[in-house]
């Protein structure tokens, strides 16, 4: 099943265009990876990271029909498009109604509601070709990425762990490009309660600074 292309606004009123990942793309990938901040990356492998390998390029940008998909956001209106986001699953071979997930957003364009843009494309996509449940392993101090996911209703299953395993139920959900007041104030409600709760439990020191990884989910390519 393809992927059709659409174009939509982030909250800034910058234009993009989400799109499906080819191999052609392994330039814009290595592009936007170096534009990534070292906690954005750490973020995206669990381990400090310089460059992308070869290999790594190849199975990033490659497509096993419906089992590994990739969607790329690109800007628009400017002479030359810029990568500044990526999300991604790959089914499991031997539990095909799950797949993992992993969503990448630049430093530059977070908050900017990319992250769910992103992930509501990923899941209409998947829902579309018998996936019912996502799976992401995160940081736990990745509090944007554990936010995006639990207001799709994703679940903690190991919280006490470093690196913190969260199940997402899929859904073919509608791809909205604008939020009423009333989902402005709910989702304001529900980082309020994140943030607490997170502090509460020790995700984050009193005096850490979580406020910019909230909106779209940090990075996890």
């Amino acid at each position: 099943m393809k992927f059709t292309p659409f174009r939509t606004i982030l909250k800034d009123g910058q234009s993009i265009l989400l799109r499906e990942v080819t191999p052609a793309d392994r330039h814009l990938l290595e592009i936007g990876y170096a534009q990534l901040s070292s906690r954005s990356r750490y973020f995206r492998f669990l381990a400090a990271r310089h460059d992308l390998t070869p290999s790594e390029l190849d199975k990033f940008t490659a497509r096993n029909g419906d089992d590994h998909v990739a969607i790329g956001a690109l800007t628009q209106g400017t002479f030359i498009p810029r990568p500044i986001g990526i999300a991604r699953y790959v089914r499991f071979p031997d539990q095909p109604h799950m797949a993992e997930i992993a969503i990448t957003i630049l430093d530059a364009v977070q908050r900017q509601g990319l992250g769910s843009l992103l992930l509501k494309a990923l899941s209409t996509h998947a829902a579309c070709c018998g996936i019912s449940e996502f799976y992401a392993l995160v940081h736990r101090d990745n509090v944007g990425m554990l936010g995006l996911l639990e207001r799709f209703g994703g679940s903690v299953s190991t919280p006490d762990e470093e690196e913190i395993e969260i199940s997402l139920p899929v859904s073919n959900r509608s791809l909205q490009l604008t939020q009423s007041a009333g989902d402005a104030t709910a989702s304001a409600e529900t980082r309020h309660d994140l943030k607490s709760r997170l502090k509460t439990s020790g995700f984050v020191g009193a005096d850490q600074s979580i406020s910019v990884w909230l909106d779209d989910g940090g990075a996890i390519v």
